[in-house]
């Protein structure tokens, strides 16, 4: 009763989220890497065939 431990519950580290939008269309897309000078790669899928691009990082917005 009174000498018993119980285990600490744990809080879940929280992952950046790589599901963003962009902003002109609002299709959502998912951010692979940065790739410096304000630039990174997404990927996205249009008619069932995935894609990959390069956009500026001012083109997307958090999903």
């Amino acid at each position: 009763m009174f000498g018993k431990k119980r285990p600490t519950a744990t809080t879940p580290t929280t992952q950046p989220s790589t599901q963003y939008r962009l902003k002109r269309t609002g299709q959502q897309v998912t951010l692979l890497e940065h790739l410096g000078n304000g630039e990174v790669r997404i990927a996205m899928d249009t008619d069932r065939i995935c894609r990959d691009d390069i956009v500026s990082a001012r083109d997307i917005t958090p999903a």
